[in-house]
């Protein structure tokens, strides 16, 4: 546990040292003025706003078991997602998703491939989700300066996910037992990406998920006073490409919940955007915050509900 506790505390620093650094180039003063500045009430509502995508990925991952042969109750699978994504925010590296699979090999003692396959197709759409998301923002947003930075990731993860899902349907035309367990995880991940029903009905699950994590952002920088020439209709589409873009930096978590790098993807498209720096960067702090606290008080409450501990669960291996 040496290793860990130092990898933890290691990552913990680096992402307070991120948001310093953003703090001190978008200006400290400029920040706590932004923070004064917003109403509480506007900021409490985005709480349940963002509770509603809890059952939404719940009711994803159901679909994504079912097209495996497995059905399980709902509030069962949502406290599963609840628990792994605590640990994400926790721990670095997403070490949380192997969580989940713990979960469902001890409790509903599904095989580790399936429990770990259901995981890949979920990260899939996730990726998709966003990319359609972020591409839809570009093209609304087209007149605006946008830095390649940006373009170059939704870019990578288009290309990503394109040559996933042709290794993914190559892989069903394999007659011949290559890799034993590998194949079978990947004709796993295969059976659902492949499927029309599953793939649309996935796929309309995650476009759901993200729009309400992307609406209770909206929610979050409504509760700042702003004096900006943007249309309501732009700046919606600047929140959308950042929550994709933001979404999209997780894929490389060096921090534990992505917690710095999230917030500077945020603070930079949102001052492309033409939102105030200070501003840009109180919505992503406010609303990272937001969105792990609700995870990590659903994560304890499905914690005590299953009758397990923090300790035993970030010790699986």
């Amino acid at each position: 546990m040496k290793i860990k506790r130092r990898s933890i505390i290691i990552t913990s620093f680096l992402a307070v040292l991120i948001l310093f650094l953003i703090m001190k180039l978008v200006g400290s003063d400029d920040v706590i003025d932004a923070l004064r500045t917003a109403s509480p009430a506007i900021i409490a509502l985005s709480i349940p706003i963002y509770l509603i995508s809890w059952p939404l990925r719940g009711m994803r991952y159901q679909r994504i078991l079912m097209q495996a042969g497995y059905k399980y109750d709902l509030n069962f699978l949502v406290g599963c997602i609840a628990l792994s994504q605590s640990a994400n925010v926790i721990l670095p590296a997403r070490i949380g998703d192997i969580t989940r699979a713990y979960l469902l090999k001890k409790m509903k003692k599904i095989q580790l491939t399936t429990a770990l396959s259901s995981l890949a197709v979920e990260r899939i759409f996730d990726i998709l989700a966003i990319a359609l998301i972020g591409a839809l923002a570009l093209i609304c947003i087209r007149g605006l300066l946008i830095d390649r930075w940006i373009t170059n990731v939704l870019a990578f993860a288009g290309i990503l996910l394109t040559v996933t899902f042709v290794l993914l349907v190559l892989s069903l035309k394999i007659r011949t037992k290559i890799g034993g367990v590998v194949m079978g995880f990947v004709r796993e991940i295969a059976g659902v990406s492949t499927n029309p029903g599953a793939f649309l009905t996935i796929l309309a699950g995650s476009l759901l998920v993200w729009l309400v994590d992307i609406i209770t952002c909206f929610v979050i920088m409504s509760a700042f006073p702003m004096d900006i020439s943007l249309t309501r209709t732009t700046m919606i589409a600047v929140i959308f490409l950042a929550i994709a873009v933001g979404n999209l930096t997780k894929i490389f978590p060096i921090t534990p919940g992505a917690i710095g790098t999230y917030e500077a993807a945020l603070t930079a498209i949102f001052s492309l955007g033409g939102i105030d720096p200070g501003i840009g960067f109180a919505t992503a702090l406010i609303d990272h915050a937001v969105k792990n606290a609700v995870t990590l008080i659903c994560g304890g409450a499905y914690l005590s509900h299953f009758g397990l501990s923090w300790t035993r669960l970030v010790e699986v291996k």
